[in-house]
């Protein structure tokens, strides 16, 4: 299985099909609560170059705090600012559909860092009228602390990921902060009142939705130039709760592309954990099997993520990668256990589930 995906990531690539007429696109941007980031984000999407018809929709998600200040000071013409009509993201993102006029809405969050050729890199494969969907790479900023180095060695993970479930026929992933797709198409499948009503999870749900009809038409951006930056929780109190709301959609994933690898991803840390503690009952020849096995794993797992960080430039080095095969399986088998049976919790002072 990790050859699969090492072959994979190595047949994933990037589509720059010539565009003789640029598309119209909509980029929308839910936000609620992030006056610590908003002014990096602005910045970003002002430097976006793109030579196509092209808005910037900000849709405020009734924030408490300075937010609203902030984008009333809009930087650049092309951005509108709007009010969400309902309360959460995705009813902030519906507000957002009903005023886009793009052909292809682009979606990222307020937090984010997109490059200036992102959205020309990420519009460039819909040159093929049978693309519907495309997803693009994303890696939060490593800071100098272990939690920002942890986060960043796992969303590279994430990325080579989901890069080789597109490759493979079978998309398991797609992070919300760098998804495209055809509003005409969008318009004609179920819409995002019919998802689950989680506070996360829109991303995968909508991606499962594109992808039971237009199988060949969801693809994955394998481009640096569509890299988009995420800043990294300051806290573990705040990357554990990141996680929670990850797996607290579990429940309503498809049984073999989103819980089949979730659940082998919980089976996997459960035995690294609980493995130490057998081998005292174990036998001598058993024992050192299991750790050969075991050294194969790390081994194996190193040479993948070395795709990300290969991707990337970012190499998180060998001390975060020792330090995330603790960190990762006590963060996967707790998550995995509180995430979907926890009701509400508290998110950005609203209290959601």
């Amino acid at each position: 299985m990790m050859e699969r995906y090492r072959y994979a990531w190595r047949s994933a690539r990037s589509y720059h099909a010539p565009i003789v007429e640029l598309p119209s696109v909509s980029i929308l941007i839910a936000i609620r609560n992030e006056e610590d980031c908003l002014r990096q984000t602005l910045h970003s999407l002002h430097k976006l170059r793109y030579n196509g018809p092209l808005e910037i929709i900000l849709i405020d998600d009734h924030s408490s705090d300075d937010t609203v200040s902030i984008l009333n000071d809009l930087p650049d013409e092309r951005m509108v600012l709007l009010s969400n009509q309902g309360h959460g993201k995705r009813a902030a993102i519906q507000s957002g559909l009903q005023s886009a006029r793009g052909e292809i809405i682009l979606l990222t969050d307020a937090d984010c860092l997109p490059g200036p050729d992102w959205v020309t890199s990420m519009v460039a494969p819909f040159a093929d009228n049978q693309v519907q969907w495309v997803s693009g790479p994303v890696i939060s900023l490593a800071r100098r602390d272990l939690v920002s180095k942890y986060d960043a060695l796992e969303w590279q993970g994430l990325l080579v990921l989901t890069g080789a479930g597109f490759s493979l026929g079978y998309p398991i992933l797609a992070q919300g902060a760098n998804i495209a797709f055809r509003q005409t198409t969008y318009n004609e499948l179920e819409r995002l009142s019919l998802l689950p009503d989680r506070a996360s999870g829109d991303d995968v749900f909508l991606l499962a939705r594109f992808w039971k009809t237009y199988h060949h038409g969801c693809i994955f951006q394998a481009d640096r130039n569509a890299l988009v930056l995420t800043h990294a929780p300051a806290t573990w109190v705040e990357l554990f709760n990141q996680r929670l709301r990850w797996t607290s959609k579990s429940t309503h994933l498809h049984p073999v592309h989103g819980l089949m690898p979730m659940g082998l991803s919980f089976l996997m840390s459960l035995i690294f954990l609980v493995i130490p503690f057998l081998f005292v009952y174990l036998s001598g020849t058993i024992a050192l099997w299991l750790v050969v096995i075991f050294c194969i794993k790390l081994i194996a797992d190193y040479r993948l993520l070395s795709r990300g960080w290969a991707f990337t430039g970012q190499e998180p080095g060998i001390l975060t990668y020792l330090a995330a095969l603790f960190i990762h399986p006590l963060l996967v088998l707790s998550t995995g256990i509180i995430g979907p049976l926890r009701g509400r919790y508290l998110w950005k002072g609203r209290l959601v589930r």
